[in-house]
């Protein structure tokens, strides 16, 4: 049987078609989206967009694979968390996107911590953080700076939910996208009556939030328009989906506790599966609801392969050219320090960051230094947010990388020995995409009378790759012990940030 998995990322949608019979991704389609960006910190996109772009990544996807839309038996839509769709009465967008990595709400979110008592009155009221990024801040900002758009807006929703919402005309969220909002109870799995009152006194956010649905629960079946445009059928069945994040770990299969997921995208991620909340969390820490008993801890940074993007395209590399580089540059780079926050950092919290270039002398001062200690720092920084994280939590014991970093020979060395693991990659790296065509599957066999698990499921489709296999050396390793110390001790010094 077919299906459909489509993740809609900050740079493009890619869609992939799923063989459950062969345990192969048989098809794929992608295309690229615009950005909107300002040094206000501004980061927005056309709702439409994705629109356009999911149809041509579907229809490129079938294609591809040789088979009929007729033959997808059901999809679901991986997004990129964190942004704010607002829609009026009829269900049309008011005005674009504010996306994840949009920090121009930073004085909106600092108000709405300083009122909830800060971090720690965050963490009672929420049972996670509330970053930058997330979409509370968003909602307070328009209510502030576009009070007679904002008192048109009927419908709140997250880019995924939007792609839901086109696709079977239902508003509806699931728990891992409405744990990034700012506004749900992740520890109590509901909204927060007391954070949606803050944000909007006005009662319109309260009643503008969709429901949250279980994986188990399709959010519909596609309307008339989206079949036509998609080449599907009508009888294809929509999954509820989820965040990126979330849909990434179903897809690396790393949904059990004791893994680690790993994502090396535009943003990076670190991702463990926990049964319990746990004690003196730290708070930088976001914890999502994934499943009906069990919550995803993670820390996510703003700058990933966006960082070494930038000294790429600074010394005008190839891709080849920027692993010869990386290689070329001993360990620890010859003393050069990249702290990599161009795009200001969530973990740790620092909005208004700007990048660093430390410690280049006349001997230093080479390219393939700068672009290696840029890969050093950005491993470090994920370093130091599961540092965090296993404070709280039982430390991982296996690693899977996942995104564009990890197909890069020398950047899974520069991983696998700052974090002392063997690094694991996929066969089959399609992250979200391939995450939501397995809960495509999981919810069809529900809707059919299977009893598999989630688990079940990952341990016969997510298949690694003996080849990218990667292990630590341990001289590095204990060189980069030294070095995490000291990248954390120059954040702290720069920014006052307590380690």
């Amino acid at each position: 049987m077919y299906y459909m998995g489509i993740d809609c990322g900050t740079q493009g949608t890619k869609a992939v078609v799923f063989n459950s019979d062969t345990g192969m991704v048989i098809g794929k389609g992608y295309a690229r989206h615009n950005i909107i960006a300002d040094d206000t910190g501004r980061r927005e996109q056309e709702a439409q967009w994705w629109i356009d772009a999911m149809v041509q990544a579907v229809r490129g996807a079938v294609k591809n694979a040789g088979i009929k839309g007729a033959d997808i038996k059901a999809l679901a839509v991986s997004g990129q968390q964190h942004g704010l769709v607002v829609l009026d009465e009829q269900g049309r967008t008011l005005r674009p996107v504010k996306l994840w990595n949009d920090t121009s709400t930073a004085s909106q979110n600092a108000a709405l911590v300083r009122e909830s008592g800060g971090l720690g009155g965050v963490w009672k009221i929420l049972g996670s953080t509330l970053a930058v990024g997330y979409t509370a801040s968003k909602v307070r900002y328009i209510v502030e700076k576009e009070p007679n758009l904002y008192r048109k807006v009927r419908h709140v929703l997250l880019p995924h939910d939007y792609l839901n919402f086109y696709l079977c005309g239902n508003y509806v969220t699931d728990g891992s996208e409405a744990s990034g909002t700012g506004y749900y109870d992740v520890k109590n799995r509901r909204y927060s009556a007391e954070m949606i009152h803050r944000i909007d006194p006005s009662g319109i956010l309260e009643k503008a939030v969709p429901p949250v649905y279980s994986w188990k629960v399709p959010a519909g079946t596609l309307r008339k328009e989206a079949t036509e445009a998609l080449g599907l059928s009508p009888a294809t069945l929509v999954g509820c989906g989820g965040g990126d994040n979330t849909m990434g770990v179903l897809g690396t299969g790393a949904i059990t506790e004791g893994a680690c997921s790993m994502g090396l995208g535009t943003s990076g991620t670190i991702a463990v599966l926990s049964p319990f909340m746990g004690t003196g969390i730290d708070e930088a820490i976001q914890i999502y609801e994934v499943l009906d008993d069990k919550w995803l801890i993670t820390t996510c940074s703003l700058n990933a392969t966006s960082a070494t993007t930038v000294v790429q395209e600074l010394f005008g590399l190839s891709v080849e050219e920027l692993d010869a580089a990386i290689m070329k540059a001993s360990p620890g780079s010859g003393g050069v320090r990249v702290i990599p926050y161009f795009d200001g950092e969530r973990v740790p919290a620092i909005p208004s960051a700007q990048a660093l270039f430390q410690n280049l002398t006349s001997l230093n001062c080479k390219k393939e230094n700068i672009i290696r200690a840029t890969v050093e720092s950005v491993s470090l920084n994920l370093r130091w947010g599961l540092d965090k994280i296993t404070r709280s939590f039982p430390a991982p014991q296996k690693l899977v990388v996942t995104g564009g970093g990890a197909n890069s020979a020398p950047w899974r060395q520069i991983v696998g020995d700052v974090f002392d693991m063997t690094v694991h990659c996929l066969q089959s790296d399609e992250g979200g995409a391939l995450g939501a065509a397995i809960q495509a599957l999981y919810l069809h066999q529900i809707q059919t009378g299977n009893k598999l698990t989630l688990q079940e499921l990952c341990d016969t489709y997510i298949l690694y790759d003996p080849g990218k296999e990667t292990h630590p050396i341990r001289k590095n390793v204990e060189l980069y012990q030294d070095l995490l110390g000291s990248y954390k001790g120059e954040v702290k010094k720069e920014w006052g940030i307590d380690t």
